[in-house]
C-alpha cells in the first residue's frame, strides 16, 4: 500500500503544478479545478516517511551510536539525485538565456553561495531562495531524519514515552526557535506516520490508534488547515486498514524522480510544444500539458533507473543493514 500512495502522491503534485500555476499560459480551468488539491500530496509524502524511516530503523537494529550510519545512508539516498535535478535546471536556464541572447533573465539571481545553500536544504535559515521550489520538501525531510535520529530510542521506548514525545513536538513550533527549522511545523503528519506504525507493528491496539490519529489531525488542523488534515489521516488510514498491493507499483517507484523532475521536465517540454502548435485553443493546451505530464513521466522513469537506483545501491554498499539487523515486523 505504501508503493500505491507514494505513486498517487508524486503523480498528484505533478499533476497539480503542470495543469495549473506550472504552466499558467496553458492551463485549462476544468483540470486546473480538478487536481487543485495535488499539492496535498506532499502531505501524503510526511507521513509515509514517519511510517517509513522508524519501520526501517527498527529492522536495522538502530541505536544512538549509528546516527552517523543511518544519516549517511538517508543522505546518500536523497542528496545526489536532487544535486543533479539541480545541475541540470542550472544548464536549463543558461541554455535559455542563451537562446534569448538578451542578458539573464532565468539565470540572473544565480550564485555559487545559493547553490551550496540549496544543496545542503538550508535555504530556510537565509534570505536565498529555491532554485527548485520543490527542494523545500527535502529541506524538512532532512531534518527530520536529523530528529529521528536523536529521539528514536525514547520515541519508541513505549507508549507513555511516544505520548510524551509527541507533545513535545507538537509544542516545539511555539517556542521562540530559528524559523529556518520547518520540520516542526510538518510534525503532526510525521507523528500520524509513526502512529500509524505503532498500529501496523501490532504494538497497540485499535482504539489507541484511532484516539491517537484524531488528536494529531487536530493539531495539523490547526498549524496546517483542512487539506493537510484531511491527507495525513486518509493516508494513515489507508496504510492501517486497506490492503492493496502496488495498485501504482509503477508511479511508486519512480515517485522521488517524477517529484524532483517534473517541474523542469514538464515546463521544457510544455515550451518547445508551445513553440510548434501555439496556445489558441483547448486542444492545443490539452496537447502541450499531455505532452509535458507525458515528457515528465518518461524522464522520471529514465532517472530512477539510471540515476537514482545506482545511488541506492551505492547507499547500501556505503552504509548497509547490520548482520544482527531485525527481521521486519
Amino acid at each position: 500500500m505504501v508503493e500505491s500512495l507514494r505513486g498517487f502522491a508524486a503523480l498528484s503534485v505533478c499533476l497539480f503544478h503542470l495543469t495549473g500555476d506550472g504552466l499558467p499560459n496553458v492551463a485549462v480551468p476544468e483540470f486546473h479545478r480538478l487536481w487543485s488539491w495535488g499539492w496535498a500530496g506532499v502531505d501524503v509524502f510526511f507521513v509515509i516517511s514517519g511510517f517509513v524511516i522508524p519501520y526501517a530503523m527498527l529492522r536495522d537494529g538502530y541505536v544512538l551510536r549509528r546516527w552517523p550510519g543511518f544519516l549517511g545512508r538517508r543522505i546518500m539516498r536523497v542528496g545526489p539525485p536532487s544535486w543533479i535535478m539541480l545541475a541540470l535546471t542550472i544548464a536549463t536556464f543558461l541554455a535559455l538565456d542563451t537562446a534569448r541572447g538578451r542578458g539573464p533573465l532565468w539565470s540572473k539571481d544565480l550564485s555559487v553561495v545559493q547553490f551550496l545553500c540549496n544543496a545542503t536544504y538550508i535555504i530556510p535559515f537565509t534570505h536565498l531562495h529555491w532554485i527548485s521550489l520543490n527542494l523545500w520538501t527535502l529541506a524538512v525531510e532532512v531534518q527530520f531524519y536529523v530528529v529521528i535520529a536523536a529521539i528514536f530510542p525514547v520515541l519508541f521506548r513505549n507508549i507513555p514515552s511516544f505520548i510524551g514525545c509527541t507533545l513535545a513536538l507538537c509544542l516545539v513550533r511555539y517556542l521562540p526557535l530559528p524559523h529556518g527549522l520547518v520540520f516542526f511545523w510538518y510534525a503532526p503528519l510525521f507523528l500520524t506516520g509513526a502512529a500509524t506504525f505503532l498500529y501496523v507493528g501490532r504494538r497497540v491496539g485499535a482504539f489507541w490508534y484511532l484516539g491517537s490519529l484524531l488528536a494529531l489531525a487536530l493539531v495539523t488542523y490547526v498549524q496546517l488547515g483542512l487539506t493537510p488534515t484531511i491527507a495525513g489521516v486518509l493516508t494513515g488510514l489507508a496504510i492501517a486498514f486497506v490492503k492493496l498491493k502496488r495498485l501504482t507499483g509503477f508511479f511508486g517507484k519512480i515517485s522521488y524522480s517524477l517529484y524532483l523532475l517534473h517541474p523542469l521536465v514538464g515546463a521544457t517540454a510544455a515550451l518547445l510544444v508551445e513553440r510548434v502548435t501555439g496556445s489558441g485553443g483547448s486542444a492545443a493546451k490539452l496537447l502541450i500539458v499531455g505532452s509535458a505530464v507525458g515528457a515528465s513521466i518518461l524522464a522520471a522513469w529514465l532517472f530512477h533507473q539510471h540515476v537514482e537506483r545506482p545511488f541506492i545501491a551505492l547507499s547500501k554498499a556505503l552504509f548497509g543493514r547490520r548482520h544482527d539487523a531485525q527481521p521486519a515486523l
